[in-house]
């Protein structure tokens, strides 16, 4: 790629500008994020200790209805579920080369371990006539990412910070004692900030200049489901979520070097980036074997290709250089693209629940996780790769009408090569990820 300042446009990976596009993923990245590329799947303790196996059949309680409305249908009176989880991910960059043997002075080596806690809200209500009504307040993608400022990778990335918010009105039906359908209306919130490190003379943390971008925008999507069970103790689920476009508007702030003969003034300049994503298609199988055994699978598509490129236009340019003696940009851009070669992904899960007696069941799972991003297109704020869930959990139900759940989960990530300043003008640099995600998430439920 390459730095077309004459027609205002700035192509994928400027090293010292890559924060630009790579910021404005806003519900990106991967520090905080669990499921593949960016998505958050912590929506429900119990899911969770079956590593969301049989997740999109699910009906153990109202917490299922983010994986399938239909699951509202098989709740009775007024619900509500509480749900908390602590991510603790571990993810350390290490160059190919020794801290002597880098072509300009910076860590060559990083970690990111800013845990986060993700919380869900859930709340049914009978309508009568086999309706129920349903509202769930999700997070459904976020993270933190934070590399020490002075690590070599700073032209990348520096520090991400991501929340999404999805209200998600519900409706469900319970055609008959065999079948229930959902449908769904999400409002979604999102907003970001970013921050990323731009040379100065000499390529040294000291003199370097920083670019800052925010973002947030509200968008609408929404999600259908339906559950059947064509034999007592055997229920299929198929659940759809839509496509969100959200048109993120704020502004960036860069700071220059303040060193050289060319240095510009510090600038605000107001933005909007259009950024996609995707819809996914999930089938689930819960199946009994007997009075205290239950297995379980489930297989989701996401259409991760439809992400291809983040394009961040500027309400005014961008001056990155001045002239000394006119004071007029000699260097300067309109817009920023980050472009992507994602590709469509596969969730594969298989479980088991076993029913210890009226009170304890115990529940495990295991999971293969496909990432979108492939070694071309990984950067520091994605450095993501296929992943593995194992997982386990229980839960205690002290009456008929309260239940606690606890699940655990341990994910291990395939180790990531990345080449940081790749396609700039900056030297290449190989390296690689080791990363790693513990995530414990409790649910309080009840019904009144």
């Amino acid at each position: 790629m390459r730095n077309d300042s004459s027609d205002g446009r700035f192509t994928r990976r400027r090293a010292w500008q890559a924060a630009l596009p790579g910021a404005l993923l806003m519900s990106a990245l991967s520090g905080g994020a669990q499921g593949a590329a960016f998505a958050l799947k912590e929506q429900s303790a119990a899911a969770l200790g079956n590593a969301f196996a049989g997740a999109t059949a699910g009906a153990e309680d109202i917490s299922y209805s983010f994986f399938n409305p239909a699951a509202l249908a098989y709740g009775t009176g007024t619900e509500i579920s509480l749900v908390g989880s602590l991510i603790l991910p571990q993810f350390e960059y290490a160059s190919d080369n020794s801290a002597a043997g880098l072509p300009y002075p910076g860590a060559h080596r990083s970690k990111s371990d800013q845990g986060a806690f993700v919380p869900a809200a859930f709340v049914a209500r009978d309508l009568g006539e086999g309706l129920r009504l349903g509202l769930g307040v999700t997070v459904p993608y976020g993270l933190e990412t934070d590399y020490v400022r002075r690590w070599v990778g700073r032209y990348d990335a520096i520090n991400t910070d991501l929340i999404t918010v999805d209200i998600n009105p519900t409706l469900a039906w319970r055609v008959s004692p065999r079948l229930a359908l959902g449908i769904g209306l999400s409002a979604q919130y999102a907003d970001a900030s970013l921050s990323g490190a731009v040379p100065g003379a000499g390529i040294t943390p000291d003199t370097d200049g920083k670019i800052e971008i925010e973002g947030d925008d509200w968008t609408y999507g929404f999600n259908l489901g339906l559950l059947y069970e064509p034999v007592a103790g055997t229920r299929l689920g198929l659940a759809y979520r839509s496509r969100i476009s959200h048109e993120l508007s704020g502004h960036a702030r860069y700071t220059p070097a303040g060193l050289g003969p060319v240095t510009a003034a510090p600038q605000k300049v107001g933005g909007t980036a259009k950024l996609e994503l995707p819809e996914t298609v999930g089938l689930g199988l819960h199946q009994d074997i007997g009075p205290r055994w239950s297995v379980m699978a489930d297989a989701t598509w996401t259409r991760w290709s439809r992400f291809d490129e983040l394009r961040i236009r500027f309400a005014d340019d961008i001056a990155l250089a001045t002239d000394p003696v006119t004071g007029l940009p000699i260097s300067a851009i309109s817009e920023s693209v980050d472009e992507y070669s994602w590709q469509d992904t596969w969730f594969l899960a298989v479980g088991v629940s076993y029913r210890v007696n009226e009170r304890w069941a115990l529940r495990g799972g295991l999971a293969h996780d496909e990432s979108p991003v492939s070694t071309c297109c990984r950067t520091p704020r994605i450095p993501d790769d296929d992943r593995t869930w194992m997982t386990v959990g229980a839960t205690f139900q002290p009456s008929d009408r309260t239940r606690l759940d606890l699940g655990y989960a341990y994910i291990r990530l395939q180790d990531a090569d990345i080449v940081l300043n790749e396609e700039s003008t900056l030297p290449e640099i190989p390296g690689g990820y080791e990363s790693s995600v513990q995530i414990l998430t409790a649910s309080f439920n009840h019904r009144f």
